[in-house]
């Protein structure tokens, strides 16, 4: 989050958003305007992106652990996790194709800029499997201990909603629906870089609690027999 945010949004000079309301003109002289910096700060962000994966990764390795048979769930999460990180890193890349040429015609500037909001913010269903996938999981985990308590459950579907207007960005170039406004933009990163918080905070209870108990399972000579 501090990579992505950090270095696309701060030093990429995209937070605060390119208004889509801004002409071709304002749109290219932002990008014209601490070039290098921009350049730096994107490839950052995708550094940052491309820790996701082992970081689903781990999310899907404590939800095997609940798991009767194949792991079904936990292999929907890595796999929809894994398009996650497609889809914010190619708005990246076109943000960087962007930054490439700062100075060819401002329309072409305007449109990959269209092109880069809108495939980074609207792309939420990838984010419905995953949490699908999670929150079935941990539902259905009826054990004394399960690997994740349940109210995280229930604030991934409150993830899942908080998420949702996001769709609304493509019918909207000002106000709080906008990309750049509070229920386009603002909320949902909110919501999306808070949920690495809290499931940071579980997924180490949760490898912490694996570990004592594999620690057990050695000290009673089970892992042997």
């Amino acid at each position: 989050m501090v990579l992505l945010f950090g270095g696309w949004g701060v030093m990429g000079g995209f937070i605060p958003m390119i208004p889509p309301s801004n002409t071709a003109d304002q749109v290219a002289a932002i990008y014209s305007t601490n070039a290098d910096l921009h350049r730096v700060g994107l490839v950052l962000g995708m550094i940052g992106v491309a820790c996701t994966i082992p970081y689903f990764y781990a999310i899907s390795m404590q939800m095997r652990r609940s798991a009767v048979r194949v792991p079904s769930l936990a292999i929907l999460q890595f796999a929809s996790g894994i398009i996650v990180t497609v889809v914010l890193m190619i708005p990246m890349l076109l943000f960087v194709g962007g930054a490439f040429r700062p100075e060819r015609s401002a329309e072409l500037t305007q449109m990959l800029n269209d092109v880069s909001y809108v495939m980074l913010i609207l792309p939420w269903p990838p984010i419905l499997g995953q949490q699908g996938a999670l929150i079935v999981s941990i539902l259905a985990d009826r054990r004394p201990t399960p690997v994740f308590p349940r109210w995280v459950a229930f604030y991934n579907i409150w993830v899942v909603v908080l998420l949702t207007p996001a769709s609304l960005i493509i019918f909207f170039k000002a106000g709080p629906f906008a990309w750049n406004g509070l229920l386009g933009f603002w909320i949902p990163a909110a919501v999306f870089g808070s949920w690495y918080i809290v499931m940071t905070v579980v997924l180490l209870r949760a490898v912490a609690d694996e570990a004592r108990a594999d620690r057990a399972l050695v000290l009673n000579g089970e892992v042997f027999q």
